[in-house]
């Protein structure tokens, strides 16, 4: 049976590419399975981003966006269409050309009895100090919370509504990475993960998410962090 699903990307100053990734993911998810929909979670974009998007909404059915003309931060516009959310299946992308929306079917064949599906990231060819980090923070992880996943920030992921509704209610500790924090609040309330590869493909422009002047603070600000998280998950 096809579920219909929720697809959310966080989208800010993507005038590059975020058309063909909204025609993409209409055409190789919305129309294909009925009922479902994108919500865009646009965040004060100004290179004409948000412009685009509300031409294609009003071009394209089931297409839904929650802007700002201030920036939210990626947390708020992320919690934002979380709660706009309509269908038992979440599905989030990171924008940026880095994936190839195809795989969205390998994680979506695997989740039968599962609660969140991670696409792990292979093939991936950005700079080495960057997988470095990734596999460095992936057994940090590993051994402080006992969680088993290899890419728990990957940008490319299936959920369980109810369980991620429920996880945007808390208050999260990490100011960055927030995707790895969410999946060890969903470790320690017990939830099924499982890890399908993905193709991986480098941003063509400089990472959003983590550029090279802000990786210090964010190692910093996790490492800070780690034990005010684990106090908190030993709760839920």
């Amino acid at each position: 049976m096809n579920e219909p699903v929720s697809v959310i990307i966080n989208v800010f100053n993507e005038i590059d590419t975020i058309e063909s990734e909204i025609r993409e993911i209409h055409e190789t998810i919305i129309l294909k399975i009925p009922g479902s929909e994108l919500i865009i979670a646009e965040d004060g974009s100004y290179d004409g981003t948000h412009e685009l998007i509300v031409k294609l909404t009003m071009e394209l059915p089931c297409i839904f966006h929650s802007t700002s003309i201030e920036r939210k931060g990626y947390t708020r516009a992320f919690r934002d269409a979380v709660n706009l959310v309509k269908n038992q299946w979440v599905f989030f992308s990171d924008t940026g050309g880095k994936n190839n929306f195809q795989d969205f079917y390998k994680l979506y064949e695997r989740r039968e009895n599962v609660d969140l599906v991670i696409g792990t990231r292979h093939g991936r060819t950005d700079q080495i100090y960057r997988q470095a980090l990734t596999w460095g923070y992936n057994k940090l992880l590993q051994l402080y919370f006992g969680i088993n996943t290899t890419d728990a920030d990957s940008g490319f992921r299936l959920y369980k509504t109810s369980l991620l509704k429920k996880v945007s209610n808390q208050q999260w500790v990490f100011n960055n990475l927030i995707s790895s924090e969410i999946v060890v609040r969903l470790h320690f309330m017990h939830a099924k993960i499982i890890e399908i590869p993905v193709v991986y493909r480098q941003r063509r422009s400089e990472s959003r998410g983590l550029p090279l002047n802000k990786i210090l603070k964010v190692i910093l600000d996790v490492l800070k962090n780690l034990p005010k998280l684990k106090n908190k998950v030993r709760n839920i």
